[in-house]
């Protein structure tokens, strides 16, 4: 992890993930929509419009941040825009696409095999989720002895 990582607590993930600019979100990653970028761009070259006000104008804590996660987002977005290709949107689906897109699929279509190996899969991730929470809610709340 870099030494200037920040870790997202659960509730600010669940906050993060409320936001419509967030593409997706970890305990180690902010990802930001397309729609996020080009609304950074309009408003960066205006007078008086700071980072941190244009994170605040788009509906977030900037006290989740560091100051050089805010300061990465600025020089990242800017070279994005500058560069050849211009603002490009995040690649893969955001989390709420990829639970839309399971709950769509037709597992009874699928091969018993496969179904199973999917389901046993989303299980194990399940099970990790759970004992990660666990771990988290008795570091914030040590159970008393």
């Amino acid at each position: 992890m870099k030494k200037n990582a920040h870790v997202y607590t659960e509730e600010q993930i669940r906050i993060l993930e409320q936001n419509p600019y967030t593409h997706s979100v970890s305990p180690y990653r902010l990802v930001f929509t397309l729609a996020f970028k080009e609304f950074f761009i309009s408003k960066v070259h205006e007078p008086g419009m700071t980072c941190p006000k244009i994170l605040r104008a788009a509906g977030y804590d900037t006290q989740f941040f560091t100051r050089y996660f805010i300061d990465s987002v600025r020089k990242k977005i800017l070279a994005e825009a500058a560069s050849p290709e211009g603002l490009k949107p995040p690649r893969g689906l955001s989390q709420a696409e990829k639970i839309k897109a399971f709950a769509e699929k037709d597992l009874d279509s699928q091969r018993t095999a496969t179904s199973i190996k999917e389901l046993q899969s989303r299980v194990v991730h399940l099970e990790q989720q759970v004992e990660f929470l666990k771990k988290i809610s008795n570091t914030l709340h040590p159970p008393e002895t």
